[in-house]
C-alpha cells in the first residue's frame, strides 16, 4: 500500500558547488544523486588539506554567481541585478 507523504514543488540542480543552481523540469535520480549535480568546483591548489574545494564559507562572493550552460560545458555568470 502506497502512502503519500508529500510532492515535489520543485527540482533544482547546482553544477557547481557553492554556486547557484537551475531549475529543472525533469531530473534524472542515480545512485549518486541528480545528475549533474554539483559535479564541479573550483580547487584551491595550494591547499594540502583534505578538502581542498573552494566554498562559499571562505568566498561568500562565490554565491552571487551561477553556472551558465554552453553546449556541454558550465561558465560562471554573475547574478547580480
Amino acid at each position: 500500500m502506497l502512502v503519500e507523504i508529500g510532492h515535489v514543488e520543485a527540482i533544482f540542480r547546482y553544477p557547481m558547488k557553492s554556486m547557484g543552481g537551475e531549475r529543472l523540469k525533469v531530473a534524472n535520480l542515480g545512485w549518486h544523486g541528480l545528475e549533474g549535480d554539483r559535479r564541479l568546483a573550483f580547487r584551491r591548489i595550494d591547499d594540502r588539506s583534505g578538502f581542498p574545494w573552494l566554498t562559499a564559507s571562505k568566498l561568500p562572493d562565490l554565491l552571487l554567481f551561477a553556472p551558465d550552460r554552453c553546449e556541454n560545458d558550465y561558465f560562471p555568470r554573475n547574478t547580480m541585478p
